[in-house]
């Protein structure tokens, strides 16, 4: 994917300066017994700043799927989808609050369809996955502190198993 520098935040001295004091920003680093790989990554996010790079994607560089595969449409080796789905785990992001939506919990636990809210229909997709395919799916969600304890409490009554 190509890297979108920002069209308002062309190269200045201003930013020429602040690469030019990468080293000091090392030595802090350093400092504070980071790793070398925390570094390296602080390093990349850094020159792509200094760059101007935004990460936004323009709207017309962006073209909608038009064929997802399909597990039914699949063959897996040896007819091993009860295995390969065993080893297999279905990451979730839910970190966001929904405080913009006037939200005091988690958005995945917002009400959509029928009574249920989206942590309903993922964790109901889930658990089909395993009755269909007579596997043990991992499921996984990735909580930020702000979501976690709601989002514990909600499966806990609503999805034990």
């Amino acid at each position: 994917m190509p890297q979108h520098r920002a069209r308002d935040a062309p190269l200045t001295p201003k930013t020429l300066v602040q690469a030019s004091n990468w080293e000091q920003f090392v030595e802090k680093m350093k400092a504070a017994n980071l790793s070398e790989a925390a570094i390296a990554a602080f390093k990349q996010n850094y020159d792509q700043l200094v760059a101007g790079v935004t990460g936004l994607v323009p709207e017309g560089d962006i073209e909608p799927v038009t064929d997802l595969p399909s597990l039914e449409g699949m063959t897996s080796p040896n007819g091993e989808t009860q295995s390969l789905l065993s080893s297999t785990a279905v990451l979730k992001l839910n970190g966001g609050l929904g405080t913009s939506m006037g939200l005091e919990k988690a958005k995945s636990l917002l009400e959509v369809k029928d009574g249920k809210s989206f942590l309903d229909l993922i964790a109901e997709q889930v658990k089909h996955m395993r009755r269909e395919y007579g596997s043990a799916v991992k499921f996984i969600l990735m909580n930020s502190f702000s979501t976690s304890a709601d989002t514990k409490d909600f499966l806990g009554k609503r999805h034990a198993d």
